[in-house]
């Protein structure tokens, strides 16, 4: 087949105000774009609106389905499934080209589930599992305790999470759940996960989805560009860095510890969350200069990664492939990390940074970088080649289109 492809992107998340998957899908949006492709993303956003509204974000047409929002859980999950998926598949089929194959590439779970029901020969649908959704059903893979497609695993799941009994009572639906979760890997065209790690935990959930790992992409040479110059809010000379929420999943509970026992000369947050004011609290007591910067900009962001001593990544939950380990990387940034989930495909211990198992090797590696400015550099140089090498647009790019040709996805 030849000729312009066609791509639909439905996703959860997306810019200018998310997180790292948003950012993601966003940066393939672009990839995509800039090889020729006819894209649209179609983004729910719950902010007491109604109806749809085409926009641009960051260069990338995207139709944006309005809806409102619930503060209760369950009632925010039946809002989800009887209005947002509907509303987001007739966005998505009302996009969908007339003649020609379109393919349609969910970015999360919602999407996914909006998606596949316009599965047919001419609609392809492709998801990306750049978390643990298909198997938790609070897609951090943390505190599982058995099957979540059982009610007896979803019941000894909420207990070990300490949810409240009428939660509980709801285990047989998010049973059903899950397991309507594994059906969309199942019965997609394609799965993509973001990588070997994550591919390794589809298959052992769905053993025949034609899953593929293809990882998150950065563009280095416009990262590079931008941290040319330095950032616009106001930091320390020497600092180390955080960059992320401010939750135990993140291990920013570790953070009041490594910064008693480091000792660094300054650390810069960027992020909020629950354990704030511990650390903040910690690094007052241990005299040691804070600076939290709540929600940034993206591109000071990477700017301050380029100016620190050291990105601290002591992530306790098992990270699926961190778009801040990667942006630190074509950032060049010297990294100290826990080897959780995929991020040892990122770091390569000694060579693209450090990887600590214990605090007390984080510690030491961090004493170690602190007292080796040649290490330090090498760091530095290592990690921009690495970005350049496995995870450049370029890249990344070609393996999805390869994908997108082995399924019949260009028109």
């Amino acid at each position: 087949m030849s000729g312009q492809r066609h791509i639909v992107m439905p996703s959860d998340v997306f810019p200018p105000k998310c997180g790292g998957a948003g950012w993601s899908a966003h940066a393939l949006a672009t990839a995509l774009l800039a090889h020729g492709a006819h894209v649209t993303a179609v983004v729910p956003r719950a902010d007491g609106q109604s109806g749809s509204q085409q926009v641009d974000v960051a260069g990338v047409p995207t139709v944006v389905v309005h809806h409102q929002n619930a503060r209760n859980g369950l009632l925010r999950q039946m809002l989800r499934m009887v209005v947002v998926v509907p509303a987001l598949r007739a966005q998505i089929r009302a996009l969908l080209h007339p003649s020609a194959t379109t393919i349609v590439h969910a970015q999360h779970m919602l999407a996914a589930q909006a998606a596949l029901p316009l599965k047919t020969k001419r609609t392809r649908v492709v998801i990306t599992v750049r978390d643990h959704w298909p198997w938790d059903m609070h897609a951090t893979g943390m505190q599982m305790d058995g099957d979540q497609r059982t009610v007896q695993g979803v019941w000894r799941t909420l207990h070990l999470r300490g949810s409240s009994w009428g939660t509980r009572l709801l285990a047989p639906l998010y049973a059903w759940q899950m397991r309507q979760r594994t059906e969309l890997i199942a019965r997609a065209d394609l799965v993509i996960a973001v990588s070997a790690h994550m591919a390794a935990r589809v298959r052992a959930v769905v053993p025949t989805a034609n899953v593929h790992a293809v990882p998150n992409m950065v563009d280095v040479d416009a990262i590079q560009a931008c941290v040319s110059t330095p950032p616009r809010v106001q930091v320390p000379a020497q600092y180390v860095l955080f960059v992320g929420k401010l939750s135990p999943n993140k291990g920013a509970q570790y953070l009041p510890e490594l910064i008693r026992r480091i000792r660094p000369p300054a650390i810069v947050i960027a992020g909020d969350g629950p354990l704030q004011a511990a650390i903040v609290a910690a690094a007052a007591d241990a005299a040691i200069p804070c600076v939290v910067l709540d929600w940034v900009d993206h591109d000071d962001v990477l700017r301050l990664m380029a100016g620190c001593q050291a990105l601290w990544f002591p992530s306790s939950w098992d990270e699926p492939l961190s778009r801040v380990l990667l942006e630190a990387l074509a950032c060049g940034a010297p990294i100290i990390a826990m080897p959780t989930g995929g991020t040892p495909e990122i770091i390569i211990d000694g060579t693209t940074g450090l990887l600590a198992t214990t605090l007390d090797a984080f510690v030491g590696a961090a004493d170690r970088l602190a007292g080796d400015s040649a290490l330090a550099a090498q760091l530095r140089a290592n990690s921009l080649q690495h970005a350049r090498q496995t995870y450049a647009q370029d890249v990344v790019i070609a393996r999805m289109l390869a994908h997108y040709g082995a399924i019949g996805a260009q028109s």
